[in-house]
């Protein structure tokens, strides 16, 4: 019986190992054929050698490989074919390169045949047995034999390598070939190389049309070498390059029409050759981005030339000739590709306005007008676009780079702000990204002590961040907006007041009322910290200003004085008063004294006692904390004591207040000790003002003795208080106290009111024994 023979599977392979298979086996013929090669060389038998370089070139006649793999199969060719080359140079084989360029041309195939025919024509014009014009002329003209995309391709890249050191140049002979033949041998091959390339786009369906795309991209290199070489001619000078060399590359470029290729091209072509060529012809190749197809990324094809030119301007200012007007050519260009390209990417309009701000500001920093024209112009476009694409984060990063551009040029807010589309720039933003912006200007205006004297900059500054000055409709709830981050902006913004100055008192002034104004817009959640600032400064204003009418630097009248005096105060009292009504009561109060001492000393007495009522109302009606009230009649007792006023009449007034604000206090302990405090309010002894009443002094300490004294159970150390307040007198040796009334306090006080394990005992106790140091005549202890 016979036996059933398996039937065999075959074994499918991937894509991947399908190309590493057919790559390998076409790498090891050409290295079996290159190795007999070799060894023929070596032997002298260079018709053998022709036939087996004739077969390694054989296998690149292959169409199974990816453009990929057949480059590597390519470069182990070539360095074959070089070996080869050095050979025929060397001229060990005893025959004439005529001969040899005859006998290669009857290779069976097109391809080795040509790959032969560059190999002895490259020595050919190495020896000398030829001029290079004639050789490269028929070279270039043999290789439109093979027009299959990829193997044309490295063919030429072939014929591009081999020849690249034996190109006329300057320094040749017009026998041997002119610069000009150089550049139309160059000029052919590149464009012959070219359309094979973009040819390779259509060899894979349309499914495999992103394949294809990266493999020609692996492969670009081949292409933009062409114009490497043109570039490395010596030859090709300005002029040359204006008149013969661009005009052809660039008619190759829009001719082509291939989106891929013109990217690359133009990239290459702004990449090679020196930044003085590109200045002279900058609007040829302007105009030839305008003619690129539709999807080509022309947006980086020119940010590149105008960072390349704002960079070259910048460092070489005296070889930019006066007639090229860098800026404007490029202005205006990108204003007409922009325009041209209706469906562009927003953020690709938004990179060449980044790119051409950079420009303007590098080589021409004092040009206002060239700034303002670029932000303009991208506010213009920018308003006709949808929210959606403006707030993008890759356009909303650009624009931020757009306005923080002239703050870091400039370094000066003042500056910046004269530029009109700054501010409607800003506007287009969002919320949160205005309040960036705002911030940045700020931070700019801080860091670098920006000095603002003109009440129409400051107006123009506080509008511009009013993102950060007042509520907008677009912002978040105060609930969702962070605390921390929300108080340090707004400290920010207020310290902006000390940079506000000038030295006109009438502009310093009518700058406070417009800060006063913008600032007024906050709400209550940014007033408590923009309105206090705001205070001081224009308390500071009037002490300044009073000290210069004092000392003649200005000269005014009583009554314009005090008119003066009147406006201010009316400003300050305003603005205090902007934050009591926000229920900020000791923050008021404590305002309200700082600005009746500053009033007191500049002599408008009037004014004082209003803002001493203004603070006593204040205490009477807002603050609640009883702990808070001890703190604010102390406040006001020391605040009281430190004025030179001199009107006894509204002085002794506002003591009596204190006095009767100090009585009204929750706890008898409390109110007695302020009491006993205010007895000071009635024996002022300052180099400014002297003012002694014994009898008041007196009356305040006994009631609050009085008052202590009737609790049922006091406190030893609200009676020991009263008792160092009455030592202050005797210390001062005034007849306000007498020390009667010191011995006997002292002796209520020992019989009394002293218990074991009192916590103010040793406060007594170190009381008494200061007594007994200064041994005063009348207390016995």
């Amino acid at each position: 019986m016979m036996k059933k023979n398996k039937p065999t599977v075959a074994q499918t392979l991937s894509p991947e190992e399908e190309q590493t298979k057919f790559f390998e086996e076409a790498k090891n013929n050409v290295m079996i054929q290159g190795h007999h090669m070799k060894l023929s060389l070596d032997n002298s038998k260079l018709m053998d050698a022709l036939k087996y370089a004739s077969n390694i070139i054989n296998e690149l006649r292959t169409s199974l490989l990816s453009p990929k793999s057949y480059y590597a199969l390519y470069l182990v060719a070539f360095d074959y074919l070089q070996h080869l080359n050095t050979y025929l140079y060397e001229e060990k084989h005893g025959k004439k390169m005529i001969e040899l360029y005859e006998v290669v041309q009857h290779a069976g195939n097109v391809l080795p045949r040509l790959y032969l025919l560059i190999t002895v024509g490259s020595v050919y014009i190495k020896t000398k047995q030829a001029p290079a014009k004639d050789v490269l002329k028929d070279l270039i003209e043999m290789c439109r034999g093979v027009q299959h995309p990829t193997r044309g391709l490295f063919l030429r890249h072939y014929l591009s390598e081999v020849t690249k050191d034996k190109l006329p140049d300057i320094d040749s002979t017009i026998e041997n070939g002119t610069v000009m033949d150089s550049i139309d041998f160059i000029i052919q091959n590149f464009t012959e190389t070219n359309k094979l390339w973009v040819r390779m786009q259509h060899q894979a369906p349309t499914k495999d049309r992103e394949r294809r795309e990266n493999e020609r991209l692996e492969l670009r290199l081949l292409v933009g070498k062409n114009l490497s070489r043109l570039a490395q001619l010596d030859g090709v000078d300005q002029k040359t390059y204006s008149e013969v060399v661009l005009p052809k590359v660039v008619e190759q470029i829009i001719n082509c029409k291939d989106k891929i290729a013109q990217q690359y091209l133009m990239e290459i072509l702004i990449q090679v050759f020196p930044d003085e060529f590109h200045l002279a012809t900058l609007g040829i190749i302007l105009q030839t981005c305008a003619q690129l197809q539709s999807g080509v990324d022309v947006k980086t094809i020119i940010a590149s030339l105008i960072d390349r030119l704002a960079n070259f301007a910048t460092r070489n200012a005296d070889l930019v000739p006066d007639n090229i007007k860098i800026f404007d050519i490029f202005f205006t260009n990108v204003k007409e590709i922009i325009q041209a390209r209706p469906n562009m990417e927003l953020q690709d309009i938004l990179g060449l306005h980044v790119s051409l701000l950079n420009l303007t500001l590098k080589c021409y920093p004092t040009n206002k007008d060239n700034a303002n024209e670029v932000l303009g112009l991208c506010q213009s476009i920018i308003v006709t676009k949808a929210k959606e694409d403006i707030n993008k984060p890759t356009c909303v990063k650009q624009i931020i780079q757009l306005l923080q551009i002239p703050l870091d040029v400039f370094k000066n807010v003042l500056v910046v702000l004269k530029l009109s589309n700054y501010q409607p720039l800003i506007s287009c933003l969002s919320y949160n990204n205005r309040k960036k912006v705002s911030l940045d200007i700020v931070n700019n205006t801080i860091n670098n002590s920006t000095i603002i004297e003109e009440p129409e900059a400051v107006n123009n500054l506080l509008e511009t961040i009013q993102t950060l000055i007042k509520d907008e409709q677009d912002q978040p709830d105060m609930d969702d907006i962070d605390k921390e981050d929300f108080q340090e902006e707004q400290n920010k913004v207020a310290s902006l007041i000390h940079l506000f100055d000038s030295e006109d008192p009438e502009k310093l002034f009518k700058i406070y009322i417009i800060a006063r104004g913008h600032f007024g817009k906050g709400g209550p959640h940014r007033i408590r910290h923009t309105l206090v600032p705001l205070v001081f400064c224009s308390l500071r204003f009037i002490r300044n200003f009073k000290q210069q009418v004092d000392s003649g630097v200005i000269s005014l009248d009583e009554n314009k004085w005090v008119a003066i005096g009147s406006k201010i105060f009316t400003f300050v009292s305003e603005t205090i008063k902007a934050l009591a009504d926000i229920k900020l009561a000791d923050l008021s109060f404590r305002l309200y004294l700082q600005a009746l001492q500053t009033f007191d000393h500049c002599g408008l007495v009037t004014r004082v006692k209003e803002l001493a009522i203004k603070a006593l109302l204040i205490f009477q009606e807002d603050i609640a904390d009883f702990k808070a009230q001890v703190m604010a009649l102390q406040l006001l007792i020391s605040t009281l004591n430190s004025l030179t006023l001199q009107n006894e009449e509204i002085y002794e007034s506002l003591a009596a207040q204190t006095i009767k604000q100090a009585s009204r206090l929750l706890l008898p302990q409390d109110q007695a000790k302020l009491i006993s405090t205010c007895s000071h309010l009635f024996w002022v002894d300052n180099p400014t003002r002297q003012y002694q009443n014994p009898d008041s002094v007196l009356q305040a300490l006994k009631k609050a003795l009085s008052i202590i004294s009737n609790e049922s159970s006091p406190g030893l150390g609200t009676f020991v208080d009263i008792l160092n307040e009455c030592l202050f007198y005797c210390d001062k040796e005034t007849d306000a106290v007498p020390i009667q009334f010191v011995s006997d306090l002292v002796e209520l006080i020992n019989t009394t009111h002293v218990k074991e394990a009192d916590p103010a005992l040793p406060y007594l106790q170190n009381t008494i024994k200061y007594i007994k140091s200064q041994n005063y005549k009348g207390i016995s202890i």
